[in-house]
């Protein structure tokens, strides 16, 4: 009886309820492992170097969460068919749970074992989300499909960059995560077309007008599109002159598509300046990669932390809180805590982005450090402000 109450909790109900709690959880626990071994004060039994493992688990552990959150929730509505929830919901809970202990202690087991929970896990999701998306009701979400199965390959290929690096040769771990951020960006922009319409009318009503505004689906096609070619040519020729020049024109097309988003009052209301400034990480970084390309006096790494910290944590951050309250029957009001997480996430990929490159001096203190603080405090407030709504019921008394 005890069991049966247990997978009928509300916690289980719908995906993003376990998924965006377990992320928002595991966000700083990621980096402890790392941080411990830079700072010399500790290590655990890691099979690969700390950079790529903090790198595997803040994309592949911390993201992936938020990611099947995510899809788990959204695809039901898009393509109607009926949400995993329940003893399949708490299976798939398990399975990410096991990918993680097994991650953390990688080096006393087999590396084949590691890398085939772990790859399992989106798997599951990537199996049952095609099925979803190939129907009639789902095609024309299909995008958001061969996203995941980009994300699922280059998961695979982290794996064999690190177990077979004779074979995949100048392909390293390294190279690998940088092409997954690079995804995530598309697929941010994938789902700011959908998500935007939603967030830009609310914000717009909320200040008497109507309707979501003017947004051209040309530009928004344009803005993917030049995101995808930056994502092939990062990952052929990292750092050429030619990648530089189609990260700057990825760049362009990004500010071209923000122009047309509501401005002035309606970014008062905070879902929407949320997005908004994922967004405008999602230029900077892009801008600076670009330069990196182009001139010889910035370190190789100059903009990856305002693409992933900036770009990617606001916007997983965004779809936390917009979702966590639309999904959970609660008015589109998001709690005032949620703006200090705002300020420390901007803290965050601002000290991530900037103290390495012109401060190198003070990198463990306020590169490493600092916005290890900050990327806590974060997720701690959100965890504050939305964790009674992931484990209660719906405030409407609807299913989910």
């Amino acid at each position: 009886m005890r069991i049966s109450t247990m997978f009928n909790h509300p916690w289980l109900a719908y995906g993003f309820r376990p998924f965006f709690l377990l992320g928002a959880l595991y966000a700083p626990i990621a980096l402890l492992p790392w941080i411990g071994a830079l700072m010399q004060q500790f290590t655990l039994p890691m099979a690969l170097p700390p950079l790529a493992w903090h790198g595997h688990e803040m994309l592949f552990g911390f993201v992936g969460a938020a990611l099947v959150g995510f899809l788990l929730t959204s695809i039901p509505s898009w393509a109607s068919v009926a949400p995993i929830a329940g003893k399949p919901l708490a299976a798939l809970v398990l399975l990410w749970l096991t990918g993680r202990v097994l991650f953390w202690s990688s080096a006393l087991i087999p590396g084949w074992l590691v890398a085939i929970v772990n790859l399992a896990f989106p798997l599951v999701l990537l199996l049952w989300a095609a099925s979803a998306l190939l129907s009639e009701a789902g095609r024309r979400h299909l995008s958001i499909g061969m996203a995941l199965v980009g994300y699922v390959l280059v998961q695979g290929l982290f794996y064999a960059a690190w177990l077979w690096p004779d074979v995949t040769g100048t392909v390293t771990p390294v190279t690998v995560l940088n092409t997954t951020v690079n995804l995530l960006l598309v697929l941010i922009a994938l789902t700011a077309t959908r998500i935007v319409r939603v967030v830009a009318m609310e914000a717009r009503k909320d200040i008497g007008l109507s309707g979501p505004g003017r947004l051209t689906p040309a530009r928004e096609h344009l803005a993917v599109a030049v995101l995808i070619l930056f994502v092939i040519a990062d990952f052929w020729a990292p750092g050429h002159v030619v990648t530089g020049w189609i990260a700057l024109a990825a760049a362009a097309a990004q500010a071209d598509r923000l122009s047309e988003w509501p401005w002035g009052r309606a970014m008062t209301r905070l879902y929407l300046l949320l997005l908004t400034l994922a967004y405008l990480w999602m230029v900077v970084g892009l801008v600076l990669v670009g330069i990196t390309a182009l001139i010889d006096t910035l370190p190789g790494y100059t903009g990856r932390h305002a693409l992933s910290a900036g770009a990617a944590g606001t916007a997983i951050l965004a779809v936390f809180c917009i979702a966590g309250l639309r999904h959970t029957g609660r008015p589109l009001a998001l709690p005032w805590l949620i703006w200090p997480a705002l300020i420390t996430l901007v803290a965050t990929a601002l000290s991530r982005t900037f103290v390495p490159v012109w401060w190198p001096e003070h990198y463990l203190l306020g590169g490493v450090m600092l916005p290890f603080v900050l990327w806590l405090l974060t997720y701690l407030l959100y965890g504050v402000s939305y964790g009674r709504f992931l484990v209660t019921a719906r405030a409407d008394g609807m299913p989910g």
